[in-house]
C-alpha cells in the first residue's frame, strides 16, 4: 500500500503515456498493464476510443477496482471543436459531440469526463465568447445531470485550464477567466470543476499557488506532468514530457510546491464523483522513449516529491 491511498487516488493518462496504442488490442493491452499496477487507482482513456472498447475497459476497471474517468481533450483537439464559437452551428455541434462523450462515459460507468474549451477570441469578442462557453457548459452540465436519473450516479463534467498563448491557445485559459466562467456555471450546477493540471503552469506564466487559491472553490480534478518553454527544443509546448528532462520546467521541487498547494487548499478532504481526488500523470514518451520507462520515471519522481511533501507540511 502506497501512503497516500486512504487520502487520494493515483492516476495515468493513458493516450498519453501508451500514443501508439490504436488498435483494441494495443488499447487494452496497456490498459492492463495500467489496471494490473498498484501504483495506480485510477486511469483516464480517451473519448476517441470506440464505444465496444470502451464498455471493456470499463469491466476491466470494475474487475481490478480501479476508477474511470473520460478525457475528451482529444475529441476537442482533433474535430477542433469550439464550445465558445460565435457561430451557433459550430458551437452546437461542440455541444452534441461533448454530449455524445457524455453518453459513452456513462455507459463505460465512467465517473468524470474533461475537455477544454474553444481557442481564445479577440479581445472585442471576449466577451461574447464567455457568454457562449457558459451557454454550452450549462447545456452540457443538464445533459449530465438529466442522464444521471437512468445511471444512479452524476457524471463530474470538469473543464481543463489550458495554455492561452503557447499552443492551445485556449479561452480558459488565464486564471481570472478560468474563475468567472466557473461561478458563472457552478452557481446553476454542481456537478461542474476544473481541471488544474501542473504542466500547463509554466505555459500560463502562473504560480501555482495564486493558481489554486483563486480558483480552489472549483478545483475538482488534477493533472501533473512537465513542460518546456524553449522554443527550439523538441518538447516545445504543450508536449508533456518526462519529469527531469533537460529545459523541463517541472521536477520534484515544482511537483512537491504543487502537492503543498493543493494540501493548502484541501482538495485531499474534497467530497467529489471519484471515491477520492484523483490525481493523474500527463506523461508523453518522446519518439525515441520508451512509454514504460516514462511512467516509471514518473512514479520515481512522484515518491521522491511526496517524500519531500510529508516532510514539510
Amino acid at each position: 500500500m502506497y501512503p497516500w491511498h486512504d487520502t487520494f487516488h493515483m492516476g495515468l493518462i493513458h493516450f498519453m503515456a501508451y500514443p501508439n496504442a490504436k488498435g483494441e488490442e494495443e488499447i487494452l493491452s496497456t490498459v492492463k498493464r495500467v489496471l494490473t499496477d498498484e501504483f495506480f487507482q485510477a486511469i483516464e482513456v480517451s473519448a476517441l476510443i470506440e464505444e465496444n472498447t470502451l464498455k471493456k475497459i470499463g469491466k476491466m476497471c470494475d474487475v481490478a477496482r480501479v476508477e474511470l474517468l473520460i478525457a475528451a481533450q482529444p475529441l476537442v483537439l482533433s474535430r477542433k471543436l469550439n464550445l465558445n464559437s460565435l457561430n451557433e452551428e459550430e458551437r452546437r455541434l461542440a455541444v452534441d459531440e461533448i454530449k455524445k462523450a457524455v453518453e459513452r462515459a456513462y455507459v463505460s460507468n465512467a465517473k468524470a469526463i474533461a475537455f477544454l474549451s474553444g481557442r481564445m477570441p479577440e479581445k472585442e469578442q471576449l466577451g461574447a465568447a464567455k457568454e457562449r462557453l457558459v451557454e454550452s457548459l450549462c447545456e452540457i452540465c443538464d445533459y449530465a445531470k438529466q442522464r444521471s436519473e437512468e445511471f444512479g450516479y452524476t457524471l463530474a463534467v470538469n473543464l481543463e485550464v489550458f495554455d492561452y498563448s503557447i499552443e492551445k491557445n485556449a479561452l480558459v485559459g488565464p486564471a481570472p477567466i478560468a474563475f468567472e466562467i466557473a461561478s458563472k456555471v457552478r452557481s446553476f450546477h454542481d456537478n461542474f470543476g476544473l481541471t488544474i493540471d501542473l504542466s500547463h503552469q509554466p505555459l500560463l506564466f502562473e504560480d501555482p499557488f495564486y493558481t489554486l487559491n483563486l480558483l480552489s472553490p472549483f478545483v475538482t480534478h488534477i493533472h501533473v506532468g512537465n513542460a518546456v518553454l524553449e522554443t527550439n527544443h523538441v518538447a516545445y509546448g504543450d508536449q508533456h514530457p518526462r519529469f527531469g528532462i533537460s529545459g523541463g520546467k517541472n521536477d520534484v521541487e515544482e511537483l512537491t510546491y504543487f502537492l503543498k498547494a493543493l494540501v493548502k487548499i484541501g482538495y485531499f478532504e474534497r467530497k467529489l464523483s471519484t471515491e477520492k481526488p484523483v490525481i493523474s500523470f500527463e506523461v508523453k514518451p518522446l519518439p525515441d522513449e520508451d512509454p514504460d520507462l516514462v511512467v516509471a520515471n514518473a512514479k520515481r519522481t512522484f515518491l521522491t516529491a511526496y517524500a519531500k511533501l510529508l516532510k514539510e507540511v
